[in-house]
């Protein structure tokens, strides 16, 4: 039996595929769209039932903010 090193598989070694890339950009986008519908639509649901024209672009507004917040995070740690 030999004592041969085995062979080190750390993802600092090989590069990122584009294509993993790519999808892991569309997740971010498609999270950061998902935060500006569901606020927006919590508001719309809202002025729904208070009768009132107020809270969906609130929530639209604080998704857009959200929706932002969460693509600088997620990009800036690279």
């Amino acid at each position: 039996m030999t004592n041969a090193p085995e062979p080190d598989n750390s993802a600092d070694d090989k590069p990122t595929s584009p294509f993993i890339e790519a999808f892991r950009t569309i997740s971010h986008v498609t999270t950061a769209v998902a935060l500006m519908l569901i606020c927006g639509g919590i508001g719309y649901a809202i002025d729904h039932w208070l009768e009132i024209t107020f809270f969906a672009l609130l929530g639209f507004g604080g998704g857009a903010v959200l929706g932002i917040q969460h693509l600088i995070r997620m990009t800036s740690d690279r």
